[in-house]
């Protein structure tokens, strides 16, 4: 069994904050944050796309916080579906079990979540229609406080369900137990 070639990495400070990322993802740039994390949009120079970096917080503070990470990095692992956000890589700086404290996903950059869509601008009857189509597409992975601002939406009005936890899956193919 061959070992990945570990990229290297450089460090940036966003918002006050230290993040280290591989050289692959450069110009980083807020984007917001959350309870579980800060997001920033990257520029991928090996696939020439614009993406998100998601640096969590406090990862592995306790025991919960441990468990919401694998948890999540289980079930976005598992996305295939163009109407939900899905992992496109994880990493850590940490070159030791001592050192790793930090965790960052990686994924499809969003240009807005639909609950500031809504606050800013009046949606055409095609566009709610569009919305809604999108919607009920990626609802076979259906986040329980499904909102507005869980709603990711990019400038062709495409649509990705965006938070993961809490979940429910609703695929019937998936082993529920294994996953979480």
């Amino acid at each position: 069994m061959s070992q990945k070639e570990r990229p290297i990495f450089y460090r940036q400070e966003v918002n006050k904050t230290i993040w280290e990322v591989p050289e692959r993802y450069k110009s980083l740039l807020p984007v917001g944050s959350g309870a579980y994390g800060s997001v920033c949009s990257s520029f991928d120079e090996k696939t020439c796309r614009k993406i998100a970096v998601k640096k969590l917080s406090r990862p592995f503070q306790s025991i919960i916080h441990a468990k919401r990470t694998y948890r999540e990095l289980r079930l976005l692992k598992h996305m295939n579906h163009e109407n939900v956000i899905c992992l496109l890589d994880v990493f850590t700086p940490a070159t030791s079990l001592k050192e790793f404290n930090e965790v960052y996903f990686v994924t499809h950059l969003m240009g807005a979540d639909l609950n500031n869509i809504v606050k800013c601008q009046k949606l055409t009857d095609d566009h709610v229609q569009f919305l809604i189509y999108q919607i009920l597409r990626g609802l076979k992975v259906r986040p329980r406080d499904l909102k507005p601002s869980n709603l990711a939406v990019n400038e062709d009005c495409e649509l990705k369900v965006s938070k993961t936890p809490p979940v429910v899956i609703m695929a019937s193919n998936l082993d529920y137990k294994r996953l979480v």
